[in-house]
């Protein structure tokens, strides 16, 4: 939340690869990695990490920001979002810790089709 309030940006991202992941899957690993470079093609915007939950936003960013897609596609929306909303961003390092119990929580990786699939169609259907 640094970068935010001291007014330096309008966005702060977390990145786990900018930090550490302790635990995390190889496939989990390559699966966010494919994020990161459809994110850079498909929203242009260059990020180490597209999916982190770890984000804070000025007041006047989170104003102006309109997320419409749902789930974890939203993750994906605001990058997209920032880009053309001009919103000057940074990326934060942090620790991420894999276990049993939060891979059985979290998202599985075969999610990312869908979220490409929501993110085309909200393009295409506005």
């Amino acid at each position: 939340m640094e970068p935010v309030r001291a007014g330096r940006v309008d966005v702060a991202l977390g990145s786990r690869f900018l930090g550490k992941t302790v635990g995390m899957r190889r496939s989990r690993w390559l699966i966010l990695k494919l994020g990161v470079l459809f994110t850079r093609v498909f929203s242009g915007i260059r990020v180490t990490d597209t999916h982190n939950g770890l984000r804070a936003f000025s007041r006047q960013a989170a104003q102006r920001l309109r997320i419409t897609q749902d789930r974890m596609a939203h993750a994906s929306e605001i990058l997209d979002r920032v880009r053309l909303e001009n919103l000057t961003f940074c990326e934060v390092p942090v620790t991420i810790r894999y276990s049993e119990e939060t891979m059985q929580k979290g998202q599985s990786s075969w999610n990312a089709v869908r979220i490409v699939s929501q993110l085309l169609l909200g393009r295409l259907i506005p």
